[in-house]
């Protein structure tokens, strides 16, 4: 495991030099040492690396990480892999913010990212509030009220929609909730990480807790754990990173839900053991979608058309390869 780990971790690394160096202005690891040493002649390849390339770089890498470990998170918590980390709504309140952001307030600076932010933290608390309604069961409280806040979410920002100007403000809504990372600057970079990496530390020094919570209300309770309460903090935990990244990229699809996946398939089942590698799983699944969005055509394509592909192909892996095995059992 330890060797599969080093091996997820190495090529994250590798696809943040490749990434660095690949682009319409491609630049050499020789480039980049020169740069990096303060000995490169270019004035224009300076700043490209320093203000452009390299804040992409880090944000999609340590973005793409703390989306799949928010993933993971909801997954064990929900007792179920096919939990997104919008399981309660957050990526539809932080998308209503956006919008919301650039019909009424689009000279406010940071008024995009703050209001994304401030409505995806709202959207889930009042999730919260609506699950606590249904006493018998808590998960599937939160599973309804998650389904309830989404879709109302969704009625509003239709909504905006219509009353959006389709020369305007229209394309530029829908181009956002596609999303991308294009925009990324050394500002936004250490904005995400500061409103994420406390989050992140904590989920990774708790995981034995979720371990825990995994195995059932009542083995929790009985090794002093009250399920309620540590789900309920472990969801803040998950929600604040997930809102941090797409305030400020937009609504990104799959990674949060297919990156524990490959993890648990070609590393370890066990959350307390595989939460690193679902870090680095992330990371390297979506700065592989942002190679390919930056890259493949004259104009950088939204993010989330990469994310799903991804996605959809993998799922479509897992249900060809869950035929086989039982068919291969049958014969058995």
């Amino acid at each position: 495991m330890k060797k599969r780990l080093l091996i997820t971790a190495l090529l994250w690394v590798a696809l943040i030099l490749v990434s660095a160096c690949v682009g319409r202005y491609p630049l050499s690891l020789e480039d980049i040492f020169l740069i990096i040493t303060g000995r490169h002649e270019s004035a224009t390849a300076v700043s490209l690396f320093w203000e452009i390339r390299l804040p992409r770089v880090l944000l999609v890498a340590y973005g793409g990480g703390a989306l799949a470990v928010s993933g993971a998170v909801f997954q064990t918590l929900f007792s179920n892999p096919l939990v997104s980390p919008d399981v309660l709504g957050v990526t539809s309140g932080c998308s209503v913010g956006a919008v919301f952001a650039m019909l009424f307030l689009p000279s406010a600076m940071w008024a995009v990212q703050g209001s994304a932010f401030v409505f995806g933290l709202l959207v889930v608390a009042f999730a919260l509030f609506l699950s606590s309604f249904v006493k018998s069961n808590r998960i599937l409280g939160m599973v309804l009220a998650g389904i309830i806040v989404s879709s109302a979410a969704s009625a509003v920002l239709m909504i905006f929609k219509m009353v959006a100007d389709p020369l305007n403000q229209l394309p530029a809504i829908e181009y956002w909730l596609m999303g991308g990372f294009q925009n990324s600057t050394n500002s936004k970079l250490i904005l995400v990480v500061s409103i994420t990496i406390i989050p992140l530390i904590l989920m990774y020094l708790l995981r034995y807790r979720l371990k825990v919570l995994s195995l059932g209300d009542e083995q929790a309770q009985s090794l002093g754990i009250s399920p309620l309460k540590t789900r309920i903090f472990f969801i803040v935990l998950a929600t604040l990173p997930v809102s941090a990244v797409v305030s400020v990229a937009g609504v990104v699809s799959w990674i949060g839900l297919i990156a524990p996946h490959i993890v648990r398939l070609c590393i370890s089942r066990d959350i307390s053991k595989n939460m690193g590698a679902v870090f680095f799983t992330g990371g390297v699944l979506l700065m592989a979608a942002d190679l390919f969005a930056r890259n493949i055509s004259g104009l950088e394509l939204p993010i989330s058309i990469f994310t799903s592909l991804f996605g959809s192909v993998f799922l479509t892996f897992l249900l060809i390869r869950r035929f086989f095995d039982k068919k291969g059992g049958n014969r058995l």
